[in-house]
């Protein structure tokens, strides 16, 4: 084999070794770029899913309200107007209600829906009546998905031995009134507070608000109102019928 024949060869022999290594890179680079499009689209997506979820989540997204949503619990509400302290409490499911009032008297109530019925003592017969949860719009529904999403979180309070905690916010009474009562107002945005109480196994199971400045917008007479939302027997209520 003439010297030129093996230069030529040994040319070749490079520019077969120099189009594999370009060939490794270029695959190398795809595959570095493709895994990088990939981490960057799940972090964009889990940044989303998380900015979705924070209304519900309190501190380091540590609760969520799916199992009160779900609407199948037992519940204690109890109102403290002024000096007077209101209980109501029973069980729902789905879209019905049964329930004792209790303060300065005792009533057993049904409700279907936004239909309520108040049990005559004398006759033992339901009768139609009006809703006797002034608060209904601060807890049905969406509504404490609206309250999470628009508070403001403040701080949490871990028990001692355990972990549970409390998570604390505020919202304006401005706030309130555009998502419940749909009123734009021009206030001085005094504040409501709310706490949200989570179980060592991160359930929720009792929400504590004092609502006193957003009540007081429709009756300055109101000094102090507090509410307490106690829940629990998730999923074990069967159907309610009146009787």
């Amino acid at each position: 084999m003439s010297k030129k024949i093996r230069e030529q060869d040994n040319n070749n022999e490079f520019l077969d070794s120099q189009l594999n290594t370009k060939q490794i890179f270029f695959f190398a680079f795809y595959i570095v770029f493709f895994i990088f499009i990939v981490i960057l689209f799940r972090g964009i997506n889990n940044g989303s899913n998380k900015q979705n979820t924070r209304f519900n989540s309190g501190y380091n997204y540590s609760f969520n309200l799916n199992d009160i949503n779900k609407n199948n619990y037992h519940f204690v509400y109890k109102k403290m107007l002024n000096n007077t302290t209101t209980i109501y409490e029973g069980e729902r499911y789905n879209n019905t209600l049964e329930f004792i009032m209790s303060g300065e008297f005792s009533n057993k109530y049904y409700a279907n829906n936004s239909t309520y019925y108040l049990k005559n003592p004398n006759t033992l017969e339901y009768e139609p009546t009006t809703n006797p949860l002034d608060f209904n719009n601060l807890i049905t529904g969406t509504s404490l998905t609206k309250l999470f999403s628009s508070a403001t979180y403040k701080s949490f309070v871990e028990y001692l031995d355990s972990s549970a905690k409390d998570y604390n916010y505020e919202i304006s009474t401005s706030s309130l009134l555009r998502i419940f009562n749909n009123e734009e107002t021009d206030l001085d945005d005094k504040t409501n507070m709310i706490i949200a109480k989570v179980d060592e196994n991160g359930k929720l199971y009792e929400i504590d608000m004092d609502m006193t400045n957003y009540f007081k917008y429709f009756d300055q007479n109101i000094t102090n109102y507090k509410l307490s939302l106690s829940y629990s027997k998730f999923g074990t209520i069967e159907k309610l019928l009146m009787n």
